[in-house]
């Protein structure tokens, strides 16, 4: 093939290539520029649609980055556009605008109460442009919030000891008395214990106590009854020996 027709038919791809991308790139433009009107006129959802329709041509495109951050800022979806601000930050152009970005991420970590995270972006952008009173002001004012925020968590802290120190006392005192009374039952059915005991020691049969007076009654009749006896048996002996006697006749 010839080397001049070669570079003929590489220099058309190229400047058909070149066509292309070209009318890619005048779309974005075209769409970036219908989004910025749309959000002139306050319109943040059609000019969103236009946006992402621009950077799906061309993710890279800067401008229509840096819109649609702003225009979620505006829909108050902070932490959306919190990270597309963040997203775009090594591809700022130049320092000064690398300074709004800091401002406005600065705005929505502000705007999403936090404040740490809003002191550092606003901190960032004034160390680029520190003549900005805009930015100086944010930062004071959020830098005074972040105070104000971590004197709160450290008094909210500080209770939740007390709060805490409290309750562990009153639950001390819950089981001491607890343990007390725990102590006196025990001691209460013991004692109900010994009493019952004391009760069926009472109930067993107890020996009857005899007076000396009736002591001496049985005993006396006692020996009546054996003298009678003796002297019932003397009488049978005596029967006996008389009819002995009386049959030797």
């Amino acid at each position: 093939m010839n080397s001049k027709r070669t570079y003929g038919i590489i220099l058309g791809l190229l400047l058909g290539m070149s066509s292309v991308v070209m009318a890619q790139h005048n779309e974005v433009l075209k769409l970036t520029r219908q989004g910025n009107k749309e959000f002139e006129k306050a319109d943040y959802k059609e000019a969103e649609v236009n946006y992402r329709k621009a950077l799906e041509l061309e993710l890279t495109h800067f401008t229509a980055q840096y819109n649609l951050a702003n225009n979620l800022y505006k829909q108050e979806r902070y932490k959306e556009a919190a990270e597309q601000f963040s997203d775009i930050m090594d591809i700022a152009p130049n320092d000064k605008i690398k300074s709004q970005i800091l401002h406005n991420l600065g705005n929505s970590y502000l705007k999403e109460k936090e404040y740490e995270k809003s002191v550092a972006a606003y901190k960032n952008a004034l160390k680029i442009n520190p003549n900005d009173n805009d930015t100086r002001y944010n930062y004071l004012y959020a830098k005074k919030l972040l105070e104000k925020q971590q004197q709160q968590n450290k008094d909210q802290k500080k209770n939740q000891n007390k709060d805490q120190k409290k309750d562990n006392k009153e639950q001390k005192k819950d089981n001491k008395e607890q343990d007390k009374k725990e102590q006196d039952q025990q001691k209460q059915e013991s004692k109900d214990k010994q009493e019952q005991n004391k009760n069926k020691e009472q109930q067993k049969p107890q020996p009857q106590k005899i007076s000396k007076k009736d002591a001496e009654r049985m005993l006396k009749a006692m020996q009546q009854k054996e003298k009678n006896t003796k002297q019932k048996l003397d009488k049978k002996k005596v029967k006996a020996r008389i009819s002995k006697t009386e049959n030797d006749w």
